[in-house]
């Protein structure tokens, strides 16, 4: 399975960046860098059986003020 893991994003990997460094899309080569880099680590933890953090979480965590605060405003 983590051979798997790996072998998609090396792929991936492949076909999206070599096209972004022709275009010199150098902000675009760095998002994707660390995204796919994210994408790995949480890859591999999952098939580790590691602890990983869910982002559901996270993104409530974030969100919960913002929703309160627009809820105040608009009711």
């Amino acid at each position: 399975m983590i051979a798997l893991i790996i072998l998609a994003f090396l792929v991936i990997a492949y076909l999206d960046a070599p096209g972004l460094w022709q275009k010199k899309e150098w902000r675009e080569l760095a998002v994707m860098g660390i995204v796919w880099s994210l994408g790995l680590a949480l890859s591999l933890g999952l098939a580790f059986h590691l602890p990983v953090p869910s982002p559901a979480k996270m993104l409530a965590r974030f969100f919960g003020p913002v929703t309160s605060w627009l809820t105040r405003l608009i009711g």
